[in-house]
């Protein structure tokens, strides 16, 4: 994961505040609000799920939280303390000492490496022959895969991809936004971006849940070595 730029927290986290916060227990991000901030602690407003039931994560429990700025959002690890009712129902959950901020794009994007199939279309929407690539980076919007030749801005091709953690197989329809010849181990080849047409939103939540959930070890390991 790229680092972005880190500030202090009290440069952003204010009374009032939206968060959105990513649980354990939630394929979703879920939203809340700062309702008071004192000394190392935050108290939020307590998030529900989609039938109005509270989220109560387990004491210790380490969530990714994000915040919207202006031009750009701002996420930290949210560590759950304990809940609490002043006068609403609230959580409390350590403040941290610096945010990072990262650029605004609607999917976070992630390095990978998962085997894909890769079969280019012609204009007339017929299959071509089975490439064996790989991808090298994915979002709930596209991926980037590996591959020998260019495939020309537009292009669309179909793509499987098997074995995602909590997402299982997709067969998906890509349009190739990007092309870019790299050098890798002395072989030139291409990576290339493609946007994906026709994935469906349970597909899209389970993959952006992963992508979290990548995010939010990362952090923790972060945080395990300072």
């Amino acid at each position: 994961m790229i680092k972005g730029e880190r500030k202090p927290a009290d440069m952003v986290l204010k009374i009032g505040a939206r968060l959105t916060f990513f649980p354990l227990s939630t394929e979703n991000g879920v939203a809340s609000r700062v309702e008071d901030i004192s000394g190392d602690r935050l108290m939020v407003a307590m998030p529900v799920n989609e039938k109005g039931v509270p989220i109560l994560p387990l004491p210790g429990e380490n969530m990714v939280c994000r915040i919207a700025g202006t031009g750009c959002y701002y996420k930290f690890n949210a560590v759950y303390l304990d809940k609490g009712k002043a006068p609403i129902p609230v959580w409390f959950v350590r403040k941290p000492e610096f945010v990072e901020k990262v650029q605004n794009r609607e999917f976070v994007r992630i390095s990978v490496d998962y085997p894909v199939i890769l079969r280019p279309l012609d204009e007339n929407g017929a299959m071509g022959g089975m490439i064996f690539t790989k991808a090298v980076d994915i979002s709930g919007g596209g991926l980037a895969v590996m591959n020998k030749t260019m495939l020309p801005l537009g292009s669309k091709a179909v793509l499987e991809l098997d074995n995602i953690p909590g997402v299982g197989m997709l067969r998906i329809t890509g349009r190739v936004v990007r092309c870019v010849k790299v050098d890798a181990a002395g072989d030139n080849v291409f990576h290339v971006g493609f946007q994906f047409l026709d994935l469906s939103r349970q597909h899209q939540n389970r993959l952006v849940k992963f992508i979290f959930d990548i995010q939010r070890q990362s952090l923790a390991k972060g945080i395990g070595k300072k």
